[in-house]
């Protein structure tokens, strides 16, 4: 039953996803179930009618795949649009590795970059809202995107779409990207990291044992014009409610420092107790607490969908923190 009084943060969703649906990938090299399956975004969805949201849904706009050469590569946008129309045609899970890949865990089939350009589309028509004046958007769209870097992709994610977001919006104005994924979104950092136009800010797993293993470290805090603009927080495992809001109290005085016109959120899931790709132990209750925390900066706020596998728990998380953004 819906709720009588719906809430009206917009959320931009498209039931378009669910082709995206790899089967398996390379874990250890040992071939594993994958988990960044259709259900992930569907739970969600669900989850946020039930809580009121219903009216709340957007269609996402159509934007040229151009936008992403802002961001990325062309060498890397040209191996994507190629490799995906040689595989037209074909059935199931393709190549695991290949030159343009940080890991064997991101297959590449035919439908790859339609459906993560429309995720991206998802991500740009909420950065449009926010330039016309809405104060927060959630962004509910897969595949992720914040390990893709320029030249290479991997991690679940092809397009950086938080970064072809952050990407528009600096022309309007000073763009911070703050990172709540259990992972370091290394793609997101790389692609900014000698920049002042956006600053990036990360909470996730110590890369001495957590994915990628090879960014994320704290003495990574920008290069060039970007010194300084750049602030990595890895956490050690089982990091619960109250060590995790401490370490979020850090994140919000870097943001506040920069004072950006606008802020771009990783939002991932993957942080929560049960989680089987994290290893933090954070509670719905925390959701809710970020959310309401980032909403009393009183900047707007572009949420983007990262990661999250417990399809389980992956509704009351997201329901926790769209509550607590909701009260901007």
């Amino acid at each position: 039953m819906t709720p009588a009084n719906p809430r009206t943060l917009p959320i931009i969703y498209t039931p378009l996803h669910q082709p995206h649906a790899p089967r398996i990938e390379l874990s250890y090299n040992i071939v594993v179930d994958h988990p960044e399956v259709p259900e992930r975004v569907e739970v969600m969805a669900k989850a946020l009618r039930q809580a009121g949201y219903t009216d709340s849904f957007v269609e996402p706009r159509a934007y040229p795949l151009e936008f992403a050469a802002t961001v990325h590569d062309e060498s890397l946008i040209e191996f994507l649009e190629q490799t995906t129309l040689r595989l037209a045609g074909s059935d199931g899970d393709s190549v695991l590795e290949t030159p343009y890949t940080i890991s064997p865990d991101t297959p590449l089939t035919a439908n790859t970059l339609e459906q993560a350009w429309l995720a991206s589309c998802v991500v740009l028509t909420g950065a449009d809202m926010l330039r016309s004046g809405v104060p927060c958007v959630y962004a509910l769209e897969r595949p992720p995107g914040h390990h893709a870097g320029r030249y290479k992709y991997g991690g679940y994610c092809y397009i950086n779409h938080a970064a072809v977001a952050a990407h528009t919006l600096k022309s309007q104005g000073r763009v911070a990207v703050l990172d709540i994924d259990f992972h370091h979104g290394n793609g997101t950092q790389e692609i900014f990291y000698e920049t002042d136009e956006v600053l990036y800010v990360s909470l996730h797993g110590h890369p001495a044992w957590a994915y990628p293993r090879f960014s994320g470290w704290p003495e990574e805090t920008g290069a060039g014009a970007g010194a300084d603009f750049n602030l990595n927080l890895p956490l050690p495992m089982f990091t619960d409610n109250q060590s995790y809001l401490e370490a979020f109290s850090q994140a919000l005085g870097k943001i506040a420092w920069y004072s950006p016109d606008y802020l771009i959120l990783s939002s991932g899931f993957d942080t929560r107790a049960g989680d089987p790709v994290g290893a933090f132990s954070l509670t719905d209750e925390c959701y809710q607490a970020i959310g309401e925390q980032l909403a009393a900066l009183a900047v707007p706020i572009l949420a983007v969908q990262e990661g999250g596998y417990d399809l389980e728990g992956l509704g009351k998380a997201v329901v926790a923190l769209v509550d607590g953004l909701a009260q901007s």
